[in-house]
């Protein structure tokens, strides 16, 4: 993870551990960051992380997460990865 400003740059490829990790940080700083960015040059490693961004975007409609909103994801190790988030 990494701050920039009050943008919030952070790597796909987490594990589950770091996935727990990143919500115990991020919950109480959720007001505090207007973008969240993500680095996609690794592979995403399991589901929750997505399912964690979904619940900041619900919590907060008004944060800007491009990688969840264009949803998809051109992995070399899986192919294209397609998602539907229902606001």
């Amino acid at each position: 993870m990494e701050f920039n400003g009050d943008i919030l740059t952070i790597d796909i490829g987490m594990s589950m551990e770091e996935v727990e990790e990143f919500q115990e940080f991020i919950r109480p700083r959720i007001d505090y960051i207007e973008t969240i960015e993500a680095d996609e040059d690794d592979a995403l490693r399991c589901s929750a992380l997505l399912a964690l961004l979904v619940s900041l975007k619900r919590t907060k409609p008004e944060l800007n997460i491009p990688f969840l909103e264009k949803k998809k994801l051109v992995s070399q190790k899986y192919g294209t990865i397609h998602w539907i988030c229902h606001d």
